[in-house]
């Protein structure tokens, strides 16, 4: 994907020489967004389609597709927070400084001798999502939600530690608060009882995230 400079100041020192510069920054990269093309969740490698595309004589050349490339879930101390990628999501996509080679396949260091620089094979994959088209309107703005897209379902927590489980409409600790309240309301029951459940709904109510 190097950069096409023209010919026509070639013979100009300067000019040639700032021609290959440009052409040699153009083949380093940072970062870029991707997007799924398959995803192997029992390896956490994926096949990715950078969105990135070049013209050259009119011709319009898209990047090759990556493969092997390493997904960086969040993960530390025996612990880990796993999505499940599909065909389409985005991601962003890291470009280490040196070629990562030796570092994925058995954890050794990398050499950081001369070699690859910000290059297209050493891409690093995180789940995200930049583009207008995958905003996300719905999500609760006094709450951090873990769950589905449509911020329906899923668990909820707010910063003073109140939380709550949704499922479409319905919420456990309101399910749980109900059925608190049916059982105080069953005949029959002591004072002491009363009190309890009373007790047990009023907890529940200020666990739930309102």
């Amino acid at each position: 994907m190097a950069g096409y400079q023209g010919t026509g100041t070639r013979n100009d020192y300067l000019e040639a020489l700032s021609a290959m510069i440009e052409a040699e920054r153009r083949e380093h990269y940072t970062s870029l967004t991707g997007r799924i093309v398959s995803y192997d969740a029992k390896r956490q490698k994926a096949t990715i389609q950078p969105l990135l595309t070049q013209t050259f004589e009119g011709q319009t050349l898209q990047a090759p597709e990556l493969q092997e490339v390493p997904v960086q879930h969040v993960r530390a101390g025996g612990l880990i927070i796993h999505k499940p990628l599909k065909a389409g999501d985005e991601v962003r996509l890291d470009f280490a400084g040196r070629s990562m080679d030796a570092t994925w396949d058995d954890g050794s260091d990398t050499d950081r001798a001369p070699g690859r620089l910000g290059s297209l094979s050493d891409a690093m994959a995180t789940p995200s999502a930049s583009s207008k088209t995958k905003e996300l309107p719905n999500l609760p703005a006094d709450r951090m939600h873990i769950g589905t897209e449509d911020g329906q379902s899923g668990f909820q927590m707010k910063d003073d530690g109140s939380f709550d489980i949704l499922k479409g409409g319905d919420t456990l600790m309101t399910l749980f608060v109900d059925f608190l309240k049916a059982y105080k309301a069953h005949t029959g029951m002591s004072a002491p009882d009363m009190a309890k459940a009373q007790e047990l709904i009023d907890r529940a109510d200020a666990m739930k995230a309102g």
